[in-house]
C-alpha cells in the first residue's frame, strides 16, 4: 500500500530535516531523484545544506503535499498540461517548478545535447559524428511527434470525463429506475467524447506543432519518457556499444551540460552558480 501524504510529510520531517533548516525539494519519483540530484551538484556545490530532495511517487501526491507544506519546494513533469493549466497550478503553488519540457527524459534525447554530452572517446565511435547521431534519433521524428500530440489531446478526456460524473453517477441505486437521467448523463459523457471534434482538434494541433522548430518538437512535444527507452538507448548501445537504460541514462546525466532553459529553477532555489 502507499504511503499517504501526511506519512510523508511526517517521515520527512522527522528523517531528513530534523533539527536542520533544510527545505524539502519534492519530486514526483526516483528517475527526477537522480536527474535533479546530478544537475544540482553541477550547479551549486553544497546544494545539500541547503535542500533534501524527496521522491514521492507521482505528480499528484508532489501536489498534494504543497498545498500542506507550501514552504517547500515541488518540481512535476510538464507532461500533457496546457498553458492554462500551467498557469492556474502555479498561482495556486508559487513554489511549484513546472519542467519547461514535456518530462525529465526530454533532456536526454535532443542530438546535440547528447552530442555535447559525450566525451571524446565516445564521439569517436560514431563514424559520421553528429550529423550520424541525428539521422540515427529522428528517422521516425512524425510518428513520435504525432504520438506526443495525440497524448496530449487523449490523456486530459480522463480527467474530462471524470468532471462529468464518470461512472459513479450512474452506479448509485437512487438512479437505477430513472431511465431520464440515465439517458442524459450517457448523453453528455457521448457528446464530450465526439470523435469528430477530438479528432479535428488532434488534426488541428499536429498541424502547428509539425511548423514548430525541430528542437521545440523534441523537447516539447515528444513523450521524452517512451521515446528514450524506444529509441534514444537502443540507438546509443547500437552505435557506442551495450549498456544497461539505466546505467546509459546515468551516463548522459552526469556528462550533461546545464540545460539553459533550467535556469530560472536555479534561481527559484535561490542558488547562485
Amino acid at each position: 500500500m502507499s504511503k499517504g501524504v501526511s506519512t510523508i510529510i511526517k517521515e520527512v520531517k522527522e528523517q531528513q530535516i530534523g533539527a536542520t533548516s533544510k527545505v524539502a525539494l519534492i519530486v514526483e519519483g526516483i528517475d527526477d531523484f537522480n536527474f535533479y540530484g546530478e544537475l544540482l551538484s553541477k550547479r551549486h556545490a553544497g546544494w545539500e545544506s541547503k535542500f533534501c530532495i524527496v521522491q514521492v511517487g507521482g505528480k499528484k501526491n508532489v501536489i498534494d503535499i504543497l498545498t500542506k507544506e507550501p514552504d517547500w519546494f515541488g518540481i512535476v513533469d510538464r507532461d500533457e498540461w496546457s498553458n492554462e493549466v500551467l498557469t492556474e497550478k502555479q498561482t495556486i503553488h508559487p513554489n511549484l517548478w513546472i519542467t519547461p519540457r514535456f518530462c525529465v527524459e526530454n533532456y536526454l534525447i535532443v542530438p546535440h545535447e547528447l552530442w555535447a554530452a559525450f566525451p571524446g572517446k565516445q564521439r569517436e565511435k560514431i563514424v559520421e559524428g553528429e550529423h550520424k547521431l541525428r539521422e540515427t534519433l529522428l528517422n521516425d521524428l512524425d510518428r513520435w511527434v504525432a504520438h506526443g500530440v495525440l497524448w496530449s489531446i487523449i490523456n486530459p478526456l480522463w480527467e474530462g470525463l471524470r468532471s462529468r460524473g464518470f461512472k459513479e453517477a450512474l452506479l448509485s441505486p437512487e438512479v437505477a429506475l430513472d431511465n431520464e437521467q440515465i439517458k442524459e448523463t450517457l448523453k453528455e459523457w457521448h457528446q464530450f467524447l465526439d470523435p469528430e471534434q477530438i479528432m479535428a482538434c488532434y488534426e488541428s494541433t499536429l498541424e502547428q506543432v509539425r511548423a514548430l522548430p525541430q528542437d521545440e518538437r523534441l523537447k516539447q512535444w515528444i513523450h521524452g519518457k517512451s521515446f528514450y527507452t524506444s529509441v534514444v538507448n537502443p540507438a546509443l548501445n547500437t552505435l557506442l556499444g551495450q549498456k544497461s537504460e539505466k546505467d546509459r541514462r546515468s551516463s548522459i546525466i552526469r556528462t550533461l551540460q546545464l540545460p539553459d532553459d533550467l535556469s530560472a529553477l536555479w534561481d527559484k532555489l535561490g542558488l547562485a552558480a
